[in-house]
């Protein structure tokens, strides 16, 4: 499964397509236009332009395809009600014989996301129980030398760390808290006016510390990848999942358990991202499928895999994030049902030092990492006793 979504990944990303494919217009809007009437195009092989254009020179006129001017850049005003200059950085670049296409914004040397915010999570190993608590992290992206140039392919890495049940439990061996950490890198691309292919591929770690029902500490990993097209400005479509690459198994001796095995569930899912206006909100919603082998035996742990992401910029610099995940148990209700749910929900405010919440189109900021740092949601978790 997880192979197959490589293949795609890697022949989308190589793909090019001929100038000829236009992307669907953009809804009429007012832009601003940089250089000024009369100065010589922009170079259209660069898909990063100026943060800001000089205050005088710059003109108005509507978006029609038939007046837009060839190799140019051109940027958004928040609605065609709203002819004001957009906030100060965000363009896109109009190549020849393009309509309005999902390309990046800025590109900044590093884009850089700084989290916090309420984290819950209940999974097999939990047994029922769920867990409550406060996470941290950050997630940045930076081009690389040459690659991203020719290609469009970044790298980016993050991490978080979490501490759960501040007051203690009374179901685990270990009653203090729980502390969980998560590590994330890869490489991902960008739509740009060029090609509306977008992907990545990362290595996610979770470290755990009184994780469980018997207060372990396994270290686990697994390969995540996605892979999408942008339909326009405000619309993307495709596949995203995760396959295991590091299993844990230790030996349990409260209980007299006895040797315990902990790995991630493979997941496959089909997503939706929608741009709600430039500028605005980004939203993605997923479904998708686990894979049909527990380690507990029977089949699967799940019938199906459903969530939710949402972005919210509340200004240049600050935005907020809330994302659900749930797998639904493969067992009839009852009580094996209730302790193999597995969800996750978590809400919080992001920082962005350089100023980049926003974005105009699907394709965000191109310098920003592409994919979230993994989380309890997508990195599910299978065990083999509970």
């Amino acid at each position: 499964m997880f192979r197959r979504l490589a293949i795609l990944l890697v022949t989308a990303l190589a793909w090019q397509p001929s100038p000829a494919r236009a992307l669907s217009p953009w809804p009429p809007a007012t832009v601003s236009l940089w250089p000024p009437a009369g100065a010589p195009p922009a170079d259209s092989a660069l898909l990063c332009p100026v943060s800001t254009p000089p205050a005088d020179g710059v003109e108005r006129f509507p978006n029609s395809a038939a007046e837009q001017p060839e190799g140019v850049l051109v940027a958004l005003a928040a609605s065609p009600d709203e002819p004001a200059d957009p906030p100060s950085g965000y363009f896109s670049r109009l190549l020849p014989g393009k309509a309005w296409a999902p390309v990046c914004d800025t590109c900044p040397r590093v884009g850089l996301q700084v989290f916090v915010g309420y984290d819950s999570f209940r999974g097999v190993t939990d047994d029922g129980w769920q867990n409550n608590g406060i996470h941290a992290g950050v997630n940045l992206g930076t081009p690389i030398p040459w690659l991203t140039e020719l290609t469009g392919i970044a790298f980016q890495a993050g991490g978080s760390a979490g501490s759960y049940n501040w007051s203690g439990n009374d179901y685990r061996p270990d009653s203090g808290a729980q502390t969980q950490g998560f590590i994330t890198y890869g490489l991902y691309r960008r739509p740009n006016a060029a090609s509306g292919w977008t992907g990545g591929l990362v290595q996610d770690w979770m470290l755990n510390n009184n994780y469980g029902v018997f207060s372990q500490n396994p270290t686990l990993s697994q390969l995540r990848g996605q892979i999408g097209y942008a339909l326009g400005p405000r619309n993307e479509i495709g596949l995203w999942g995760a396959q295991r690459v590091l299993d844990s198994t230790r030996d349990v001796v409260p209980y007299g358990v006895g040797t315990t095995k902990w790995r991630a569930v493979n997941q496959l899912n089909f997503y939706w991202h929608y741009k709600w206006a430039p500028f605005g909100a980004d939203t993605w919603i997923w479904l998708g499928k686990p894979e049909n082998d527990r380690l507990a035996g029977g089949g699967s742990l799940g019938d199906y895999v459903v969530g939710a992401l949402a972005n919210i910029p509340l200004s240049d610099a600050i935005g907020l994030y809330t994302q659900v995940q749930y797998m639904h148990p493969s067992t009839r209700p009852g009580p094996a049902g209730g302790e193999e749910n597995e969800w996750n929900f978590t809400t919080g405010l992001a920082w962005y030092p350089g100023r980049y919440a926003r974005s105009s189109t699907v394709a965000g900021q191109c310098s920003m990492p592409l994919l979230s740092v993994a989380n309890n949601g997508y990195f599910l978790v299978d065990v083999n006793k509970h």
